[in-house]
């Protein structure tokens, strides 16, 4: 319902499409079927005056606002501005030439990425339907785009890939890579891209916490299970939890990752940790108590490239983080990386 209602009020969908699936589900749990149906066309009525309420701050919930205090008021402002507007479409392609031969508009982010200026149905256009890109956040994108690499023999792991992103990052640069994550229906959504995107790796269907060590890796990216906030734009049902998201489990999971990558990391290897979140607890925090009891490890500078300069903004000493922003007039979530190095 509160999904039903954001993408009505906020996000453009089409009404009728949105209150009808929304009656369906209702019908099919057996919950109030006809109120919802009512109160949902009455807010698609009254949208444009909902629209005219103006949000500040105070009216988020109280456990993001104890969890925020390190943000300027500017952050705050620039938060309150973004959250509510409607993803862009930032597409990734499989080389430069697969960009340079798009037949829709771009406003290009890198050499091989860019955002859709004209919404339309992705299966519409032909290039997607061949494999020749796909769609990923700018944020999750551009920390593996900053990464260079300089051995394609390396071995790669991604320890939680879905939806697979950054392993189509990887594979497009046509690295040893084997790819991992839990959930078996987030799997099949991978192997279903990797047919259209005519990718082949290895694929495991495994707890990471508990992966065997009798292998070992000189990259290993952990896009870490997290709060989400980031992604609120997508999923704003995350306010309308009393208490908010678990972060202490969180916290704990996220950890243990992160000790888990240090056993299954080469000496001179590189962690990539990222969470499409914004808040301490999740990001900065857990890097450096981590760097506190791995003697071994450092943070690794992110690698100046060309044109870095324009998203500078993005960037806090040694990490990358944003909170949910706009690039180039283009809307991304809320992500933070960092890229710890493994000394001999």
């Amino acid at each position: 319902m509160i999904s039903a209602i954001t993408q009505i009020v906020y996000l453009d969908f089409k009404e009728y499409a949105v209150i009808n699936c929304t009656v369906e589900i209702a019908k099919k749990l057996k919950v109030y079927h006809g109120l919802i149906n009512a109160s949902l066309k009455k807010i698609s009525n009254e949208k444009l005056k909902l629209r005219q309420i103006e949000i500040t701050f105070d009216d988020l919930p109280v456990w993001f606002k104890n969890r925020t205090n390190s943000l300027t008021d500017i952050q705050k402002k620039r938060f309150i501005n973004n959250f509510i507007q409607e993803p862009s479409l930032h597409l990734v392609f499989k080389s430069k030439n697969k960009l340079e031969n798009f037949e829709e508009e771009l406003i290009k982010t890198s050499d091989i990425s860019g955002f859709l200026i004209n919404k339309k149905n992705i299966n519409e256009i032909k290039s997607f339907v061949n494999g020749d890109w796909w769609v990923q956040d700018f944020s999750s994108f551009y920390p593996l785009y900053n990464l260079k690499i300089k051995d394609k023999n390396k071995k790669f792991l991604d320890a939680c890939a879905a939806p697979g992103g950054k392993s189509f990052q990887l594979l497009s640069r046509k690295v040893n890579l084997d790819l991992n994550d839990k959930n078996k229906s987030r799997i099949q959504i991978i192997k279903s891209n990797f047919k259209r995107l005519n990718f082949e790796t290895k694929i495991f269907n495994d707890d990471f916490i508990n992966f065997k060590e009798d292998k070992k890796y000189d990259y290993i990216i952990i896009d870490a299970p997290c709060s989400a906030i980031g992604t609120i734009r997508k999923n704003p049902e995350i306010f309308f939890k009393p208490k908010g998201p678990n972060f202490k489990n969180l916290n704990i999971l996220q950890e243990k990752m992160l000790n888990k990558a240090a056993k299954l990391l080469n000496e001179n290897g590189l962690i990539i940790y990222m969470v499409c979140s914004f808040l301490d607890s999740e990001t900065t925090i857990q890097i450096y108590n981590f760097i506190a009891k791995n003697k071994k490890f450092e943070i690794s500078r992110f690698i100046k490239i060309d044109d870095q300069r324009e998203y500078s903004k993005l960037f806090n000493n040694s990490f990358m983080l944003t909170l949910p922003d706009t690039i180039l007039n283009y809307k991304i979530d809320g992500y933070f990386a960092a890229f710890l190095r493994k000394n001999k």
